[in-house]
């Protein structure tokens, strides 16, 4: 009887959260309509609805929290719907009308996601007797329990379709993605809702004694910590947590006055363990305890001069690299970092919420022109580029002079520069750099060097290349007598003693891929074992690549011309086409095609010497 008590209740609590946010449901269905879409035609071209639809939930539960707590006319919920409708089709046609989806759009979008769940997460905390901490708590069990059950019912089912598929009757392939997408963009989410209380609010003030008891005890069993959690959170993640914090202290102090400002592998793990410690320092306010009370009282204070010194270090590689996109927002979450330390710090846990206000604020400056983080980015680099070409002279009356006798580090800051410019697809915009800059030796043409880029410490560089098929996608082949196909690796000598026979002109010939002298050989000969020629692979290799030897970043596009490579004498005639070549410290590795003609020489006077 338990059981099914549970059970119904269950299903209760799902048909409220659909009934308690019906314009999240319209915008559900849509999106997992479209999925089912995308997988029937097996396209992606609908993903900006999807998007779209996306948006549209996120602002319409935040509508719900916003109407709950501070409203109470159907009226007031009519106007916050209808503002959402209103915004979701603001941002379906700003990214329709910005044509591809690209970077920028993608990123943005994501600031958009996570903002809308930070403000889902702080309307029931606003001046409220529920804190901040008491509603990450919630969404957070509400999250860990909604993944469990969605993977548990995901596998059942897949389960179950892959018995019928092999013991009954044969299923269609895309059934199990169709049921996938039901469950993650369906079900997760109204059972996610289910978990979340109806918080006080305005809309309280007509309820009657017992139904305010009622709510209260809802809302504190959401909000309570389980005992399993608190184990997992006092006596696992807080030790350990301080063990890492122990290792970045004693990193920092050792380096402070060297590599510390340098290292850029820092950056990533300081701002994972700025995350770390905010996400457990939330979680360990709902939990009393003296390991949750330690953490609380010293934790904050450690994350501040960490968290300060990252920060002046990524400030000061503006100096050097520039700054990009991601490093705005390095910056801009060491800033909010130092905040939260100190709100931890010196004030009560009733004011953590104004973390969640300083987040919301941060994102939309990060988003709306022209202080957001691609303008400010882009204007940049721009300016970056242009000075470092102005104090070389290679700038003048809006052109660029090509000029390779310049020092490495500006052929370095002007390569970072360019393919930073050329990812985000901002050449376009710049009216002295030719689109497709790394296309056919543009770079080499424009700037007079080939690229160069910085080399990580101990290491000897990288260079790789590819033949953009797209805009050559004819080779010419009425001059040869066969095509074959090679891949070299020249780090081992697994390729030594490779063979391929072919016959032209009723004579036999072999294509040998030997090893020699720490290189790959090619060589032809025919059935009595006489070489007509012999190639070295890396000679052709390092002619695709160019002398310099660069390191990282944007490799070169290739087009079938500055592509092939041709090595001849007067009884045979290769034309090396590559595909695409890496080497990185002095290893190669190459997928080509060989096209060969044998000439009449090789038939009449026999090997050439």
């Amino acid at each position: 009887m338990s059981i099914m008590k549970g059970l119904k209740s269950k299903l209760a609590g799902l048909f409220d959260a659909v009934y308690r946010y019906p314009l999240t449901m319209l915008f559900l269905l849509a999106a997992a309509t479209v999925n089912i879409n995308m997988i029937h035609h097996e396209t992606e071209k609908y993903v900006t609805y999807f998007l779209a639809f996306l948006i549209g939930a996120l602002l319409s539960v935040t509508a719900q929290q916003v109407f709950e707590r501070f409203f109470n006319k159907v009226s007031e919920r009519m106007l916050l719907n209808g503002g959402t409708v209103l915004l979701t089709a603001g941002y379906f046609i700003a990214i329709r009308s910005a044509g591809d989806f690209n970077l920028e759009l993608g990123t943005k979008t994501a600031v958009a996601v996570f903002a809308l769940i930070m403000a889902f997460l702080w309307v029931p905390s606003i001046k409220s007797k529920v804190t901040f901490h008491d509603s990450f708590m919630a969404v957070f069990k509400a999250f860990l329990t909604t993944i469990l059950f969605s993977a548990v019912i995901g596998m059942g089912l897949n389960a179950i379709l892959m018995a019928v598929d092999e013991l009954l009757f044969s299923l269609h392939y895309k059934i199990y993605s169709h049921v996938l997408n039901l469950i993650g963009t369906l079900f997760a989410p109204i059972l996610f809702l289910s978990f979340i209380p109806p918080y006080p609010g305005k809309k309280d003030e007509a309820k009657t004694e017992d139904e305010l008891a009622n709510q209260t005890e809802e809302v504190e069993k959401a909000v309570h910590c389980p005992k399993i959690l608190e184990v997992l959170i006092s006596y696992i993640i807080i030790p350990l947590t301080a063990l890492y914090t122990v290792i970045l202290l004693v990193y920092v102090l050792l380096n402070i006055r060297g590599d510390f400002w340098s290292n850029n592998l820092m950056e990533p793990m300081l701002v994972s363990y700025a995350i770390t410690v905010i996400v457990v320092y939330l979680l360990a306010s709902s939990i009393q305890n003296k390991f949750s009370a330690f953490f609380r009282r010293v934790f904050p204070k450690v994350l501040l001069p960490i968290v300060l010194f990252q920060t002046i270090a990524s400030v000061l590689k503006i100096g050097e690299m520039g700054l990009t996109h991601g490093r705005y927002y390095v910056i801009m979450f060491g800033v909010f970092a130092l905040i939260a330390a100190v709100i931890f710090s010196f004030f009560s846990p009733g004011k953590n919420g104004w973390i969640a206000a300083v987040l919301l604020v941060f994102s939309a400056v990060s988003v709306i022109p022209p202080v957001d983080a691609f303008t400010t980015s882009r204007n940049n680099q721009t300016n970056l580029l242009k000075s470092t070409l102005e104090e070389n002279n290679m700038f003048e009356n809006g052109e660029v002079i090509p000029n390779g006798d310049i020092s490495t580090e500006d052929k370095q800051r002007i390569t970072k520069t360019v393919s930073y410019l050329d990812r985000m697809d901002y050449t376009k915009r710049i009216d002295w750099l030719p689109d497709n800059i790394f296309y056919n030796n543009q770079f080499k043409d424009t700037f007079g060097f080939e690229e160069v880029y910085v080399e990580p410490d101990g290491e000897k560089g990288s260079q790789y290349a590819h033949l953009d098929w797209e805009q050559s996608p004819v080779v010419n082949v009425e001059d040869y007598d066969r095509m074959l196909h090679l891949t070299i690796f020249d780090h081992e000598e697994k390729d030594s003693g490779k063979e391929i026979q072919f016959e032209v002109q009723g004579a036999e010939f072999t294509l040998v891929q030997g090893w020699e002298e720490n290189d790959s050989v090619i060589r032809l000969i025919n059935e009595q074992g006489n070489e007509f020629i012999q190639v070295q692979a890396k000679e052709v290799f390092d002619e695709i690549l160019g002398d310099e030897k660069s390191s990282g970043g944007q490799g070169k596009e290739l087009s079938v011309e500055s592509a092939t490579v041709t090595r001849e004498n007067d009884q045979v005639r290769f034309d090396f086409l590559i595909q695409s070549v890496d080497r990185y410290n002095d290893q190669y590795y190459a997928d080509m095609y060989v096209f060969i003609q044998v000439k009449e020489g090789a038939f009449v006077n026999g090997p050439h010497d």
